[in-house]
């Protein structure tokens, strides 16, 4: 029975009828077939596949039938096993070796029903550039489930031969060259939404799993790999703008990202400056909306329940709403412009590491350096918080930041250590951090309202009395902030000795 397990390495574009098929064109003069393909998708009624993060697909294929199990679980490469077979059933049974069975355990065909479906026409052809070949899809159709419907266009470009970083290259010189945008949910996950009707949801920070067996290269990728999901992962909910998580989800994959090539810089390429820089431009775009965000839904809402005469504060929120409306329109057109598209491509194409670690670093045993790149972090909070009771509210921010990056360096690093003393010292940290977050988004409201304001009376008298709430509120928890910082800087290290360290003491 012919079948095929590998990993699917694709990149999707999208943008307007005319771009896409100027854009299939420029992509090699082979030739085209055109077909229509419909793919039905299924699953069981309570999502067994789905909360899995796997797919079933089925549709017709050379006289046949293809059964596709896909993973999702990255933005550019998704794992898939494929079989040909003779009736239309989608049978899980029947996909070949490799398959992940053990993960949703036996699914018989009765069980399964469909959830979605895609018809389009397909125009694909297979065209080679810079020695790696390619298959270029064209799609034009619908997804739909049940009576709904949503459209369906898009230029699909899966590698077939080459590097990996190859589809992400190609697809940067034709959002260089052309207004498309990458679009970062397949289309199962559309279906999904659509046959819920559910938006997207904001998406976290899944913590990389490392072991005294990484090398410095392996453990980068990982690290950047992880970054990379949650700032595209949170592209759709930005998008659909529906809550404030999903600008705040992208703000912290970026700043990840911005903190992990920080700390790895002594061992990074002069080339890695560049995707350093092209995160902080996306970071400050982002600013705006979020600021606004935690405004009106945290800042704001206790003051409104306290006082009595809210008209100044409603008058202020009034003008805050509007300019998020505005903050929004203009972040959904950075995500449509070439600049962020840019950065979603370099970071995609970055997972390999090609061009960002210096060659001799890569090789570098991992246990060697975390312990070091982890103590610099350490020292650098510890500088930077000296004379903390006395510290006047500015200067308390660069300790906010080194807390930052220290709380990030520990989130790619914290497995290879000892769980306990690491919760002990992520609890001391975590309560120093809420503190000090608390400490900046004051700041941040009281110059967002003064500017909110302007030269409005009114606005004048509700930014005057979010300004006096919040100074009454620092001074409140002024000794508690000075008592976490104290008892943070005393808590023990705990990455002294590492857990692979003490596994070679014991055999010993």
């Amino acid at each position: 029975m012919p079948a095929a397990t590998y990993r699917e390495i694709e990149i999707k574009l999208v943008g307007s009828s005319r771009t896409l098929d100027a854009a299939f064109g420029e992509l090699g003069a082979a030739s085209v077939r055109s077909a229509p393909v419909t793919s039905i998708y299924y699953d069981t009624a309570d999502k067994r596949l789905w909360k899995r993060g796997l797919t079933l697909r089925l549709r017709a294929k050379d006289g046949r039938h293809e059964l596709t199990m896909k993973r999702e679980s990255s933005a550019l490469v998704r794992g898939e096993w494929s079989v040909l077979i003779d009736d239309p059933i989608p049978d899980p049974g029947a996909l070949p070796r490799g398959a992940p069975r053990e993960e949703f355990g036996v699914i018989l065909p009765e069980e399964l029903t469909e959830q979605h479906r895609t018809v389009a026409i397909r125009s694909k052809k297979v065209v080679v550039i810079d020695a790696a070949s390619f298959e270029v899809s064209l799609d034009r159709g619908h997804i739909l489930a049940g009576q709904l419907s949503m459209p369906l266009e898009e230029l699909e470009i899966e590698l077939l031969h080459g590097p990996e970083d190859a589809v992400a290259r190609v697809a940067r010189d034709l959002v260089m060259r052309r207004s498309l945008r990458v679009a970062l949910e397949s289309k199962a996950a559309r279906g999904m939404a659509l046959a819920a009707g559910t938006v997207p949801r904001a998406r976290k920070f899944n913590r990389p799993v490392l072991t005294a067996q990484d090398t410095l290269g392996s453990a980068f990728q990982t690290i950047i790999g992880a970054t990379a999901l949650q700032v595209a992962g949170n592209l759709a909910a930005v998008r659909h703008g529906k809550g404030p998580k999903g600008v705040h989800q992208m703000r912290v994959g970026l700043r990840r990202l911005r903190s992990a090539l920080s700390l790895f810089r002594k061992h990074l390429d002069p080339h890695a400056t560049g995707l350093q820089e092209e995160a902080r431009a996306t970071l400050q775009a982002l600013g705006p909306a979020r600021d606004l965000d935690v405004f009106l839904t945290q800042m704001l809402p206790p003051i409104l329940s306290a006082h009595a005469d809210i008209t100044p504060l409603l008058h202020l929120q009034a003008i805050a709403e509007r300019e998020r409306a505005a903050a929004y329109l203009a972040l959904r057109r950075m995500l449509d412009g070439r600049a962020f598209n840019r950065l979603l491509l370099d970071l995609l194409g970055a997972q390999d590491m090609r061009g960002l670690l210096t060659e001799d670093a890569a090789a570098t045993p991992l246990p060697k350096v975390a312990t070091k790149l982890l103590a610099r972090r350490h020292r650098k909070l510890i500088t930077a918080g000296q004379g903390f009771a006395d510290m006047p509210l500015e200067q308390r921010h660069e300790v906010r930041i080194a807390a930052k990056k220290l709380r990030y360096a520990i989130d790619f690093l914290g497995g290879l250590y000892d769980p306990e003393p690491m919760r002990l010292y992520r609890k001391g940290m975590s309560r120093l951090q809420d503190d000090l977050g608390h400490l900046n988004d004051v700041a941040v409201a009281s110059e967002l309202v003064d500017r909110l304001a302007g030269d409005d009376e009114r606005a004048q008298v509700g930014a005057a009395l979010v300004k006096g709430w919040y100074a009454h509120r620092l001074a409140a928890i002024e000794p508690e902030m000075v008592a976490a910082w104290h008892d943070f800087a005393e808590t023990p290290i705990f990455w002294k000795p590492a857990r692979q360290q003490k596994a070679r003491g014991k055999r010993r």
